[in-house]
């Protein structure tokens, strides 16, 4: 079993390479279906990388945990600026 770990430079461009994944007609439904299954508890995400389902989630109130391999991504993550919704 093999896996990828972003490098530096994909992780600095990460959100803006796939901004579209940003998009609220996107995210949403996701979100919306996690919190759902959470039913209050706690989440774990694995592959958190910067944060893009992480952030969201926990603006709903639930819990996140997340696992990440890349430090680069991690790091990406680490100065998010709290979590807004977008509705």
């Amino acid at each position: 079993m093999s896996s990828i770990i972003w490098d530096r430079d994909v992780a600095e461009v990460y959100d803006q390479t796939y901004r579209a994944k940003f998009e609220a007609s996107v995210l949403d439904p996701i979100v919306d279906l996690l919190a759902g299954l959470a039913r209050g508890g706690p989440a774990l995400e694995f592959a958190v990388g910067t944060g893009r389902v992480a952030l969201p989630l926990s603006a709903r109130g639930v819990a996140v945990h997340g696992l990440e391999l890349s430090p680069h991504m991690a790091a990406q993550l680490r100065p998010s600026p709290a979590p807004t919704r977008s509705r």
